[in-house]
C-alpha cells in the first residue's frame, strides 16, 4: 500500500471510530432517536467515509443507490472527514443531494459547526445542536420506513429529545460533544 493509501485507510478507520463514539455515546446513549439503537444493533446502518476534500453529490448518489439495492439497509451515513466548510455550505450541499437523490432516502445534514442554541431551549432549536457530529455527515434514512410511522414523527422525536436534554442538562451534552470533537482534532493531528 502506498503512503497515501495508508494515510487514507488510517483516516477512514479514525473517522469510523469517532462516528461510532457519536452514535453510541450521544444518539443511543442519550436516547435521541427511538430507532437508532435497534438499527445499529441489527446491522441496518451502513457507513461510508469519503476522503475527498470536496463533497461530491454524485458519490453520495451512488452510495444511496447501493443502499437502495440493499433491503436491510435502513440508514446510511456518508461521512466526510476532510471537508472543511461552513455549516451553511454543508446544508447547501445536503439540499443539492436531496434534490438529485430521487426521493428514496430522506437526507439530513450533520456538522461539527452546530452550536448550542442561544436563549431559551426549544425543540426546533435543539435539533441542529444534537446533529453536531465529529465530521460533516449526511444521514440517509429510507423514506419508506418513515412513511410507515404514524403521527408527526419529526416533531414527536424533537419534543422527546427536548425533554431528555432538559432533564440531563444541555451543558452535559455539550461537554460530551466537545470531548468527541477534541478526540477528533487530536487523532487527526497525529495522522
Amino acid at each position: 500500500m502506498s503512503a497515501g493509501g495508508a494515510l487514507a485507510a488510517g483516516l477512514v478507520e479514525e473517522s469510523l471510530r469517532l462516528n461510532t463514539r457519536y452514535v453510541e455515546e450521544v444518539v443511543i446513549g442519550w436516547g435521541l432517536c427511538p430507532w437508532a439503537a435497534r438499527a445499529w444493533l441489527d446491522g441496518q446502518v451502513t457507513r461510508r467515509v469519503f476522503v475527498a476534500a470536496a463533497p461530491d453529490a454524485a458519490a453520495v448518489a451512488a452510495f444511496a443507490g447501493e443502499l437502495g439495492a440493499t433491503p436491510q439497509a435502513a440508514i446510511g451515513l456518508a461521512i466526510f472527514p476532510r471537508v472543511d466548510g461552513t455549516v451553511a455550505a454543508w446544508e447547501k450541499f445536503a439540499e443539492g443531494v436531496r434534490r438529485t437523490s430521487g426521493g428514496d432516502f430522506l437526507i439530513a445534514a450533520f456538522h461539527p459547526g452546530y452550536r448550542a442554541p442561544d436563549g431559551p431551549l426549544d425543540a426546533a432549536r435543539l435539533v441542529p445542536f444534537i446533529r453536531r457530529t465529529p465530521d460533516p455527515t449526511l444521514q440517509l434514512v429510507r423514506a419508506s420506513l418513515v412513511d410507515r410511522l404514524q403521527g408527526q414523527v419529526s416533531a414527536d422525536v424533537a419534543r422527546a429529545n427536548l425533554a431528555t436534554v432538559a432533564a440531563r442538562g444541555l451543558a452535559q451534552l455539550d461537554a460530551l460533544l466537545t470531548d468527541i470533537r477534541r478526540d477528533r482534532d487530536t487523532s487527526y493531528a497525529r495522522g
